[in-house]
């Protein structure tokens, strides 16, 4: 089946129902003097090109991010705009739809990080010349800012759209109260507001159904969920344990994930994939594909093999009974 593309929220942009991550790329073997493996640019750009070709035809980035697996000082972040900006000049850019982000730090002064007018203008223009473009499709608030009036943020977003610099606005990792404001002085002041919202959400993460999802309903938000496979449990990259050469033996963010409860779980979804005929992986990718509130998630592949996979996740159909099933094995839990 060819590759979907739903329309992000209530605007009239229309993305691939799976959106190309660039916070992970292939790597080398080398490790540098960071202790970080250095991108392999040439399988990263083949990787694209691919991605491309099959049918999406949405990219999502940050200029905080450089596509390694290990923390890098601030002077070598805009790593991955700077590649995806050397795509960008070989394919029909008016094709794609970009998104990137900006709040985290690009520097070591003051004004280096957050969502002030001062570093979005400034982030902004650095986003552009990285990625070598006259616009960003999407232009995402990467987190929250306490430090900065909101107002001033959706100003300085504004101004963006209407220069024609970005085309829409959206955020990344924001509470729901916070883009219930937002979305407030947007309507009040008349200027453009967010359409859409970036959360993580998987079949181990359920969080954001709680109060997220109902205003995601109720304000007609897009929905581009991140680590839709809980960085590589969803995967059955664990199911076997955690070896040398897997995330978990270099991310703090990924031991967390491996408890007694989810990996029972995976391990129950991983037969019931076995049943279907499928991978674990494209269940739980088809699982929020089926969800009314999830537009598209996030890849993150770093191999061909792994693209291929993904992108099967489309074909595959859960039945109501099969949607119950899953909900009943990763129900979570009430809080305490």
């Amino acid at each position: 089946m060819p590759i979907q593309y739903r329309q992000l929220g209530r605007s009239g942009l229309k993305i691939s129902c799976l959106v190309m991550g660039t916070w992970y790329l292939p790597t080398l073997p080398e490790v540098n003097s960071y202790g970080v493996r250095k991108v392999n640019e040439e399988a990263t750009l083949k990787l694209w090109r691919m991605a491309v070709d099959m049918g999406i035809n949405t990219i999502d980035t940050a200029n905080r991010y450089h596509g390694a697996i290990a923390p890098v000082p601030v002077t070598h972040v805009g790593y991955a705009e700077r590649l995806l900006g050397r795509f960008l000049q070989t394919v029909d850019r008016e094709s794609l739809v970009i998104a990137t982000k900006v709040r985290f730090p690009m520097g070591t002064g003051p004004n280096d990080e957050g969502l002030s007018r001062k570093h979005i203008m400034r982030a902004v223009r650095d986003s552009l010349s990285r990625l070598q473009t006259g616009y960003i499709d999407l232009y995402q608030a990467h987190g929250f800012d306490p430090t900065t009036p909101l107002e001033e943020t959706m100003k300085a977003f504004n101004q963006l759209v209407e220069s024609g610099l970005v085309h829409y606005i959206g955020c990344s990792n924001f509470q729901a109260w916070q883009i219930s404001e937002a979305l407030a002085i947007s309507e009040r002041l008349g200027l453009a507001k967010f359409v859409s919202v970036q959360p993580l959400y998987n079949l181990l993460q359920r969080d954001a159904e709680r109060e997220l999802f109902p205003l995601v309903r109720h304000a007609g938000l897009g929905v581009i969920c991140y680590s839709p496979l809980a960085q590589g449990l969803l995967a059955g990259r664990y199911l076997r344990g955690v070896g040398p050469d897997v995330r978990a033996s270099y991310s703090p963010t990924v031991n967390p994930l491996l408890t007694e409860r989810n990996l029972k779980i995976v391990n129950e979804l991983a037969l019931m994939a076995k049943e279907k005929g499928v991978t674990l992986a494209q269940v739980s990718l088809a699982w929020l594909l089926h969800q009314p509130e999830v537009t598209a998630p996030i890849i993150g592949c770093t191999r061909p093999e792994q693209l291929e996979e993904n992108l099967q996740a489309v074909d595959v159909k859960l039945s109501s009974d099969d949607i119950k099933r899953i909900d009943e094995i990763t129900r979570p839990q009430a809080p305490g």
